[in-house]
């Protein structure tokens, strides 16, 4: 049987939760967004959480609440998922971009030293595909110069660095709850801070927006349906994989992924008291996914090391949460093409170059290399020891 590239999985009792919360008039307001937000807060080891109705909302919320000058400069790495620079830039701040470094493919704190100024107030640092970047080194630059440091965690819920989880390192960190992700609520995501002040500006900001309707609870429940439903493993070998296959020259439907609008629409609403419940039944489960990625990943990289190199974490007390296992090869797009004729589904151009998207000057060479060979292989929690070395022996013929 073919190896799908992810796997989604409807949140437990989906459909029968939204029921009886309709019943109980719960839907939208209720006390389980607050005990959401205070188990999170546990769980990353911060102060304060508030919940968001997206992860790039919860940036919006924050370049709001944190009161920069318009025209102020704020650094994020060159390599990423795009809106990031994207939002950053359109709500009026001076971007400037860094390289990442080969390693981890997060910021590189050399890149970020030489690049901050006294017009500097911010710095996003993203913990790409759940594998935190170089977080101390760069904590410790923005705070000899005074700038905010942002952790984007929307991959890397249950990663840490010397025993400190992701999101409690820097001034504030944000999360996504989208369906790929280790708790999945449908959408939404939390902001984490220890800053009791910016919490409450960032409560202001999430409790302003307009409360979702049924038809967007219909449209969410509907859509995670047919995720789930496609990356089952019947379905996919059913249907979703001869498709793929027949449409393997086409890089766009081959890859799964179009780069995402650049945008906010359909990504802002109030968070629901709904989802808030969504997401505390499967937060006591975090660890043991994160766990079994983990797993599945060192396994794959121990059977293809000195063949491939690998994303990988820049030290022995640094723990990821790999939501994709990130692999670079100097072919890609063929080496996909020969994996998918395997049967070994793969994901490819989820993160970008954003220099060259957004038209933004500097020299990024790692950034470029990165946006032509990253390709993610298979390695999420459902999959067996025998899947992974399937994976990687198939990898190896194909090299």
């Amino acid at each position: 049987m073919a190896i799908a590239r992810q796997r989604i999985h409807l949140p437990p009792r989906a459909w029968r939760r939204a029921l009886a919360a309709w019943r109980g008039g719960r839907l939208w307001e209720g006390e389980a967004t607050a005990r959401f937000e205070a188990a999170f807060a546990a769980a990353v080891g911060v102060e304060h959480a508030v919940a968001i109705p997206s992860g790039r909302a919860g940036l919006l919320f924050l370049l709001e609440a944190l009161e920069l000058e318009p025209g102020s400069e704020v650094i994020c790495c060159a390599f990423g998922y795009p809106v990031v620079p994207y939002l950053v830039r359109e709500r009026g701040f001076d971007l400037r971009l860094v390289d990442c470094e080969p390693r981890t493919l997060g910021m590189d704190p050399a890149a970020l030293a030489e690049a901050l100024s006294d017009r500097t107030k911010a710095v996003i640092a993203t913990h790409l595909y759940g594998v935190p970047c170089r977080i101390r080194e760069l904590s410790e630059l923005c705070e000899a110069r005074g700038v905010t440091l942002i952790e984007d965690c929307a991959h890397s819920l249950g990663a840490s660095v010397g025993g400190r989880p992701t999101g409690s390192i820097g001034r504030a960190g944000y999360f996504s709850f989208e369906t790929s992700k280790i708790v999945n609520t449908m959408g939404g995501g939390m902001l984490t801070t220890d800053d009791a002040e910016l919490a409450e500006r960032l409560r202001k900001c999430a409790s302003s927006e307009p409360p979702h309707g049924t038809a967007w609870l219909r449209k969410r429940l509907t859509k995670t349906s047919f995720e789930t439903l496609v990356t089952h493993p019947w379905v996919f070998n059913l249907a979703v994989y001869p498709a793929l296959r027949l449409a393997s020259s086409k890089d766009r439907f081959a890859s799964g992924y179009a780069p995402d609008a650049l945008t906010t629409a359909g990504r802002l609403g109030r968070y629901s008291a709904y989802q808030a419940e969504l997401g505390l039944a499967q937060l006591g489960d975090v660890e043991r996914r994160a766990e079994a990625r983990r797993r599945n990943v060192h396994r794959l990289r121990e059977r293809l090391r000195g063949q491939v190199p690998f994303q990988e974490p820049d030290a022995p007390d640094v723990v990821p949460n790999p939501m994709l296992s990130a692999a670079l090869f100097e072919d890609m797009p063929r080496v996909a093409r020969e994996l998918l004729a395997r049967g070994i589904d793969t994901k490819r151009d989820y993160m970008r170059d954003c220099s060259a998207l957004l038209d933004q000057p500097g020299h990024f060479p790692v950034a470029v290399r990165a946006d032509r060979q990253v390709l993610h292989l298979p390695a999420h929690p459902e999959l067996s020891e025998q899947d992974m070395d399937r994976i990687a022996a198939a990898v190896a013929d194909v090299l």
